[in-house]
């Protein structure tokens, strides 16, 4: 398997472009399809292995078309696959996107019945005991745990990323202890600002920040768009990296572009944390410079984007 094993969200996102949003009842022409593989897990991964790193991901799709497609967009990326079951006769989980040519959408969720049916016993626990790093998003929720105590007994690293609000982590089973727990024995987590908000009761900055200091034991990261990203040391210490100035053509899975490099930086080139946040940031920003959730650059990409936008 990879030196850094993930296990989380995966989906295929379908773009459906239609002449106008049609109301209750009402009626629009389809004017073009686009499938575009998605998910936050799948998308961190991604990352890091476009950066060079040995990578695996372990889910479960179904032997649908989606799926297929779900796991060849990974194969393409150098991911190793072969910790991803598949459901006979199982619907892939998927999100049909219905845009306008205003940009105005709506986006529909089929959760279908094949992701969230990965069972402890499927998860290839060897890998992950194996691995450099141990990447999840606490989902789904058994399988992300049995993932996390293999990764304990081996002492093999955890980073968590929070990628959802804690409603939506509630609703897929995830409860909020179990989100405080994970946190506060990561290495690293990575929590979103609507996730951070929620588990803080304010989203405020500092208020948030503040309860990271007295939840995490390792390292809490809290990426700000363009003006950057902080850092709580475990010894309580912060580190404030500047934003990438750029204008923003899709701010799509920049958070997700940011943990695959932190992962590849830290984990595999063994940066100091620093050093790999700030590697990180940079990834993060010029993925904002192109369209779509997986655009973030490789090696080659990053040298280049360096070079033009942060003159180093």
């Amino acid at each position: 398997m990879g030196a850094i094993v993930g296990l989380g969200t995966l989906a295929m996102d379908v773009l459906v472009q239609v002449d106008r949003l049609p109301g209750p009842d009402g009626f629009a022409v389809v004017t073009g399809r686009t499938f575009l593989p998605g998910g936050s897990g799948t998308n961190v991964i991604a990352q890091a292995a476009r950066l060079g790193s040995d990578c695996a991901f372990i889910g479960k799709v179904g032997d649908d078309e989606l799926g297929s497609q779900i796991v060849a967009s990974l194969r393409a990326e150098g991911v190793d696959t072969s910790g991803m079951p598949v459901l006979p006769g199982g619907t892939s989980l998927s999100t049909t996107v219905v845009v306008d040519s205003s940009g105005q959408r709506f986006i529909l969720l089929d959760l279908g019945d094949a992701f969230a049916s990965l069972t402890p016993g499927e998860v290839d626990t060897a890998s992950i005991a194996a691995a450099d790093v141990f990447y999840t998003d606490l989902l789904p929720r058994d399988a992300a745990l049995a993932g996390i105590e293999a990764a304990r007994a081996a002492s093999v690293p955890i980073v968590f990323g929070l990628e959802v609000g804690v409603a939506t982590m509630n609703g897929l089973g995830v409860s909020t202890e179990d989100i405080r727990s994970v946190a506060a024995a990561a290495q690293v987590f990575l929590p979103c600002r609507e996730g951070l908000a929620d588990l803080a009761g304010s989203d405020d900055l500092e208020t948030g920040l503040d309860f990271l200091a007295g939840l995490c034991k390792g390292t809490a990261i809290v990426t700000l768009g363009g003006a950057g990203a902080v850092a709580l040391s475990p010894d309580g210490s912060r580190l404030q990296v500047p934003g990438v100035p750029i204008t923003a053509v899709d701010t799509t899975g920049a958070g997700d572009a940011f943990a695959g490099a932190f992962l590849a930086f830290r984990y595999v080139d063994r940066l100091e944390v620093a050093d790999a946040i700030r590697l990180a940031n940079t990834v993060a920003a010029a993925s904002c410079t192109r369209l779509g959730a997986r655009s973030g650059p490789d090696r080659a990409g990053l040298h280049a984007f360096q070079i033009e936008y942060t003159k180093e």
